[in-house]
């Protein structure tokens, strides 16, 4: 018999240290395992819920970038990474259409494909939601069958370029329908013709639908009719019925509140009781419309100056840009370029002449950011 002590075999001192470390080693490396495992799969890109998306949009910017013929002449990456840490989460990446040819095999439309993936790329490497939204102003005020076609084909290659891209990317379908070039000419214009309107953005869908990747189950953000969410309700429910990856985009003021009496712009003082009231009227026509559609809903664009007549003082400008607190509504701000120079890298603090009045936008944006969600 062998000599044993006793506690058994195993007792000895040295097998019962390799037993432990052994055990404990094991343990380790499958907490390793696991918390990889973890990771990759949390990693792992997985279609977004429009509720889920609009938290995630916040408050953000429009961008110039892209309604330009060089768009990175005045781009850099630090662009996007101080967006982000001034807090901001959201990019919409306006696309001017005009800037090229219908022929989107054109070497400068291959160009602008490039360029646009790389700032969404960026966007996405540094946390900020990109929203990629198309312009063109003559096709949406005569809204031919050849303009139809190449909205059609425009966004066709758009998703086809960035169909594999994370689901935090979205493309907002409309950026606004104007009217300013037909004047009083407009008969013909998506925004006078729901019907082309309601064409339009269902081949659009199912054109980008079909591209494959990611964008079948990408969020696609609808334009207003009308611009406004008054108008949201225009838009046929069939197109987004059945769709549970759809959004809507509206907004009110891009230009600015002013001092119209009895328009819906009207601001002056604190906006007691008028200014305050139309602006509570455009949430709630949005919020409203969330609730008989359940399709969310997303403000685009809105600036709190005068961009037309400049007749609202800077103490007046603080106050209607803090007028949406506790709005759960995501924005976008018109426009990056008005508080920060892309070219230079850098916050604007001096005050800027806009319309003939002097503003300190720096001090306006300092208060919209104690207010923002």
């Amino acid at each position: 018999m062998p000599k044993t002590s006793k506690g058994g075999l195993l007792a000895s001192k040295p097998y019962y240290i390799s037993a432990i470390l052994l055990a404990r080693n094991t343990l380790i490396i499958l907490t390793i395992a696991l918390l990889y495992v973890n990771l990759v799969v949390a990693d792992e890109p997985k279609p977004i819920s429009p509720g889920w998306y609009q938290k995630l949009i916040g408050p953000g910017f429009a961008t110039n970038w892209f309604k330009t013929e060089e768009p990175m002449k005045k781009y850099s990456e630090q662009n996007i990474e101080d967006v982000r840490d001034k807090g901001f989460k959201n990019l919409r990446l306006r696309c001017r259409a005009n800037l090229y040819s219908y022929d989107y095999t054109a070497t400068n439309f291959t160009w602008f494909l490039g360029n646009l993936t790389t700032v969404v790329d960026h966007c996405l490497k540094h946390k900020v939601i990109p929203i990629v939204s198309w312009i063109h102003h003559h096709a949406e005020a005569y809204a031919t069958q050849e303009d139809h076609d190449a909205y059609v084909a425009w966004w066709t290659a758009v998703a086809k370029q960035l169909k594999n891209k994370h689901f935090k990317l979205s493309f907002n379908l409309f950026t606004e329908l104007g009217i300013d070039e037909c004047e009083t000419n407009c008969d013909e214009s998506l925004r006078k013709r729901i019907d082309k309107y309601n064409n339009w953005t269902a081949d659009v869908v199912a054109a980008i639908r079909a591209t494959g990747g990611n964008n079948g189950q990408r969020i696609l953000i609808l334009g207003s009719p009308g611009k406004t969410a008054k108008d949201l309700e225009n838009i046929n429910s069939t197109i987004y019925r059945n769709d549970s990856y759809m959004m809507a985009e509206w907004h009110i003021y891009a230009s600015g509140p002013n001092k119209e009496k009895d328009g819906q712009k009207y601001w002056k003082g604190n906006g007691i009781p008028k200014g305050q009231e139309n602006v509570k009227k455009a949430i709630n026509e949005a919020t409203n419309f969330t609730k008989e559609s359940k399709l969310r809903t997303y403000l685009g664009a809105w600036m709190p100056q005068d961009n037309k007549g400049g007749n609202v003082t800077e103490d007046e400008v603080i106050s209607f840009a803090t007028e949406l607190r506790g709005v759960n509504i995501p924005w976008s701000l018109n426009v990056l370029d008005r508080y920060y120079d892309t070219k230079e890298k850098t916050w604007l603090t001096e005050k800027q002449k806009i319309q003939g009045r002097d503003l300190n936008m720096s001090r306006v944006l300092d208060n919209i950011r104690e207010v923002m969600p």
